[in-house]
């Protein structure tokens, strides 16, 4: 049972957002992964270890995110009328914490690396973050083109969800994360796998993405994107 405050979009309810639109059905209830259900007993745990003790596999978990464009973004509130929109994007990589010595977190390259260990939250731990450089004066229709590279290993990977977070700079020239953003997007990485068409064609495997602001608008403004897991 999850309680979600709906005055507020902020990462938590982000994060069931996405859970939930994640199930075959949309209905609202999804069944745990099935690591977390099953129990099930490694060769490499020892019978004297007894029957209680339960050795989780970790699993490699390797994609590729390309941030194409984006198109019709809302102007901040309080930019001056004589300014334009100088956009750019986040791309945060969560994954459940299993709080294990072993677990070296995610690693990602492409763009600029913005992860900060104060960004942690509890059950989740800290995101690895990547940042596109800034497009300057476009809030239209900015392009991108950036590419970014992810890899981990988890115990969990149905939990690992991506958040795009788009964000206008102060001055065209510095990146800047105490203003709220222009808009979001948070799904798991399994849901955008499985709604991939199953083609060999890159042009089908291009998709568009909503971007919802602070009040859940979402109207016009999207970004495009390609997701490639390996």
């Amino acid at each position: 049972m999850v309680a979600l405050n709906w005055q507020t979009h902020d990462l938590g309810m982000q994060m069931n957002d996405a859970m939930f639109a994640g199930g075959t059905d949309q209905s609202g209830y999804v069944l745990k992964p099935s690591v977390l259900r099953e129990i099930k007993m490694l060769p490499s745990v020892p019978e004297e270890a007894g029957a209680d003790h339960v050795k989780r596999e970790r699993k490699n978990v390797n994609f590729s995110i390309d941030i194409v464009s984006a198109q019709q973004l809302m102007r901040p509130k309080g930019l001056p009328s004589n300014r334009s929109v100088d956009p750019y994007v986040e791309v945060e990589v969560y994954h459940a914490d299993d709080k294990s010595k072993e677990t070296k977190g995610v690693i990602g390259e492409g763009g600029l690396d913005a992860s900060s260990a104060k960004d942690g939250s509890s059950g989740l731990g800290a995101p690895h973050k990547r940042r596109t450089h800034i497009v300057q004066e476009n809030g239209f229709n900015p392009v991108f083109n950036k590419k970014f590279n992810f890899a981990l290993t988890t115990k969990f990977p149905e939990l690992v969800f991506v958040r795009w977070t788009v964000r206008c700079s102060s001055d065209g020239h510095n990146y800047n994360d105490k203003a709220l953003p222009l808009a979001t997007y948070t799904a798991k990485l399994s849901s955008l796998k499985t709604r991939l068409p199953h083609s060999s064609s890159l042009r089908h495997q291009w998709r568009s993405i909503p971007l919802l602001d602070t009040l859940l608008s979402g109207q016009n403004r999207s970004s495009y994107k390609h997701l490639c897991q390996r």
